[in-house]
């Protein structure tokens, strides 16, 4: 699931901050969905850790170590179409979470659903933040196989807020009793972020599960495929 973010400095940042909040108010609009409010556990986004990444990938490139270091941001910054001071922020937000970031939005997920009737029932949590497009992992123990769509939007919302570098987020779980795997499916952060948390009993089933992509469910006839 994870996405590349190429092997050339001339390449264009994937999304605008803005188109990715306009794409998802659009879609919160439609489903009755709420705008995300609650803090962050590090102030950076997921289009800014996209840009710290792709800098620092454009700064091995031949033709940007022939600058001067003085120009190399705004050379940077021109190529990616972002202002420099855009970019400069994301890199300064890069190299202040950089190396703990992933591991500091772990723990914020698992605190999290710790405070959740999913407490306890939590199995993995992993942030792959080796790339731009940052990709969550969750999965967790199932026992009542009616309530999985509800466990799945919590997921993929308390992930969205507990892991604010996101792009994809990839969730499954297993069996309380047998330990096979009973669910699975992917979302945009974007997306699960704008779940209303005291709303998904009533909206899971009917309005939630709509935004998850490659849904499969052992109870409803499509179970995972391993």
């Amino acid at each position: 699931m994870r996405a590349s973010s190429g092997s050339s400095w001339f390449v264009l940042p994937r999304l605008s901050t803005l188109g990715r909040w306009a794409a998802g108010a659009a879609a919160a609009s439609m489903l009755g969905l709420s705008m995300p409010a609650s803090a962050a556990p590090i102030a950076m986004t997921a289009d800014e850790y996209r840009l710290f990444k792709d800098y620092s990938q454009a700064l091995s490139d031949a033709r940007v170590q022939k600058l001067p270091e003085t120009k190399r941001m705004a050379a940077i910054a021109k190529n990616f179409k972002v202002k420099e001071q855009t970019l400069k922020s994301a890199v300064d937000k890069g190299e202040q979470y950089g190396t703990t970031g992933g591991q500091t939005c772990e723990k914020e997920i698992r605190a999290l659903l710790d405070a959740t009737p999913l407490k306890g029932h939590v199995a993995d949590v992993k942030v792959d933040d080796a790339d731009g497009h940052v990709v969550t992992y969750v999965s967790w123990k199932n026992e009542n196989g009616d309530k999985l769509e509800e466990e799945a939007a919590l997921v993929a919302l308390l992930a969205a807020k507990g892991a604010p570098i996101t792009s994809t987020i990839a969730i499954w779980s297993t069996d309380q009793a047998s330990g096979r795997k009973v669910f699975e499916a992917k979302i945009s952060a974007d997306a699960a972020s704008h779940f209303n948390q005291e709303r998904i009993p009533m909206f899971a089933k009917a309005r939630y599960i709509r935004v998850f992509e490659n849904v499969r469910n052992a109870y409803t006839g499509t179970p995972p495929l391993n």
